[in-house]
C-alpha cells in the first residue's frame, strides 16, 4: 500500500509551472531534482520488500498452561541492496505473543530473534499472518506485503498430577475379561501370533520366537475394568470469578487432571459436555483428544446439567463410573444421578463452591442433597489445592461428611 506524497507533488507542480512561465533555468533544475527524488524514493520503497525471506521456527504448535511457547524468527536479505528500514507486524490474536519488530539489514544480512512466551491461558490462538512494511529514507512512500501465512497455536489446560482420587468402583462382574483384542499394551496377555509389519519390538515373545523359529508377538485383551465418564457442566449460570481464578478454569483443570489420572491407571475414559462427546478409550491419544477439546470449550447458555445427564445417560453401562464436575446449585440433576446408581452406574461429584469465586449464593443446599443421595462428593474451593481436594471426598458413599 502506498501513501501519496501530496506535498512533494504540489511542490513539483508549482516549480514546473514557474519554470515554464518564467523560463528560469534554476527552476527547471529544481523541478528535475524533485522528480528525481520522487523516483528514487519510490524505487527504494519497492526494493525494500524484494528478496526478503521470513521464517518462524518452532518445535510444535502445542503448549500447556504454565509452560513456555518458544520460537525463532529469522529474517534474511537475499540481495546486495541493503534494507534500511523494515517493520515486521504480527497480526496474530495471542494476547502476549508477538514477533512485531523494526530491523535494518545490510547486503545479504540475517537477523535471528528468539521469542519466549509464557502461556497463561488455555485456548486456540491464531499466530500471524505476518506483514512487512518498508519505505524510503525520506518517508515519502510506504509499501506493505504479507510475507508469512497464519498458523494456529493450541494451549492445553494444565493436567495436575493426582496422587489419588478417593475410591473408584468399576470392576466388571466377576472380573472377567471382555475378550476384545486391543493394539495397546495391557496387563492381560491372551495369546501369541506371528509378527506383522508395524508391531513394536517390546511385544515380541522371545520364548515362542525361539520355539517357532520365527518372530512371535503377544496379543492383549481389555482390562476387566468398566469405563470412566467425565461430565463437565458448562452452564454459564453457574460461572463465577474472573480469568484463571474462575469456576470455568478450575473445572477445566479438574477434568484434565482426572483424565490424566485415570488414563495413567490404564482405564478407558470418555468425556462429555454441552454439544461435545468423546467415546471412552485408553492411551495417550485419548488424553490428547480430551485436552484438545478442553482447550477451546467455553460456557454456554441453555444447557443445564440435568439436560446433559439426560442426553448422555443411555451411553452409561452397568458398573461404569460417572464423575460430574459442576458448580450447579440446582438439585434436579442429583435425583437423576441417584436413578443412575439404581441401574448400577457409579456416580461421583466434584463440586466447585462458587461462593468462594464471587458473590453468589452458598452451595450448602446442594451439599445436603448430595449427602441425602449418598453420592461421594469432592468440594473444591478457590485458592485451595485441587490435588488435596480430590484426594478424599468431603461426603462419603454413605452420605456423611468425611
Amino acid at each position: 500500500m502506498r501513501r501519496r506524497p501530496i506535498g512533494i507533488l504540489v511542490l513539483l507542480a508549482v516549480t514546473s509551472l514557474v519554470a515554464l512561465a518564467g523560463g528560469w533555468s534554476l527552476m527547471f533544475y529544481a523541478a528535475w531534482a524533485i522528480a528525481f527524488l520522487l523516483g528514487i524514493a519510490y524505487l527504494l520503497s519497492i526494493i525494500g520488500l524484494r528478496a526478503l525471506y521470513f521464517e518462524r521456527r518452532t518445535r510444535a504448535l502445542r503448549a500447556e498452561v504454565g509452560s513456555y511457547f518458544d520460537e525463532r524468527v529469522i529474517i534474511e536479505n537475499r540481495s546486495w541492496i541493503p534494507k534500511l528500514w523494515l517493520e515486521i507486524e504480527d497480526q496474530g490474536q495471542h494476547p502476549e505473543h508477538t514477533v512485531s519488530l523494526v530491523v535494518s539489514l545490510g547486503p545479504y544480512g540475517r537477523f535471528v530473534r528468539p521469542v519466549h512466551t509464557l502461556c497463561r491461558q488455555r485456548g486456540v490462538f491464531q499466530l500471524g499472518p505476518i506483514v512487512a512494511q518498508s519505505g524510503d529514507p525520506f518517508g515519502l512512500f510506504r509499501q506493505r506485503s504479507q510475507i508469512d501465512d497464519a498458523s494456529t497455536l493450541v494451549v492445553y489446560p494444565v493436567a495436575l498430577p493426582l496422587a489419588s482420587f478417593g475410591r473408584v468402583d468399576g470392576d466388571l462382574t466377576g472380573g472377567a475379561l471382555q475378550g476384545e483384542r486391543v493394539q495397546h499394551t495391557t496387563t492381560n496377555v491372551s495369546g501369541v501370533r506371528e509378527y506383522l509389519p508395524g508391531d513394536t519390538f517390546n511385544r515380541i515373545h522371545w520364548r515362542s520366537t525361539a520355539r517357532q523359529r520365527q518372530l512371535m508377538v503377544k496379543e492383549f485383551e481389555l482390562d476387566p475394568f468398566a469405563d470412566i465418564w467425565l461430565l463437565l457442566d458448562l452452564d454459564e449460570r453457574t460461572m463465577a470469578g474472573i480469568g484463571v481464578e474462575s469456576v470455568e478454569e478450575y473445572a477445566v483443570t479438574i477434568c484434565a487432571s482426572l483424565a490424566k489420572y485415570f488414563l495413567d491407571e490404564n482405564r478407558a475414559v470418555g468425556f462429555a459436555c454441552a454439544g461435545l462427546r468423546l467415546a471412552p478409550d485408553r492411551g495417550t491419544r485419548q488424553l490428547l483428544k480430551i485436552l484438545e477439546v478442553l482447550a477451546f470449550v467455553r460456557p454456554v447458555s441453555g444447557t443445564p446439567l440435568a439436560e446433559l445427564i439426560v442426553a448422555e445417560q443411555r451411553r452409561f453401562s452397568r458398573t461404569d463410573t460417572v464423575v460430574v464436575v459442576t458448580a450447579s446449585r440446582e438439585d434436579n440433576w442429583v435425583s437423576m444421578m441417584r436413578s443412575l446408581s439404581l441401574r448400577g452406574v457409579h456416580g461421583q461429584t466434584v463440586l466447585l463452591d462458587a461462593s468462594t469465586f464471587g458473590r453468589v449464593p452458598s452451595s450448602l443446599g446442594i451439599l445436603g442433597a448430595l449427602a441425602a443421595a449418598r453420592l461421594p462428593t469432592y468440594v473444591v474451593k478457590r485458592g485451595e489445592s485441587i490435588q488435596r481436594a480430590l484426594a478424599a471426598p468431603t461426603i462419603g458413599a454413605r452420605g456423611v461428611l468425611v
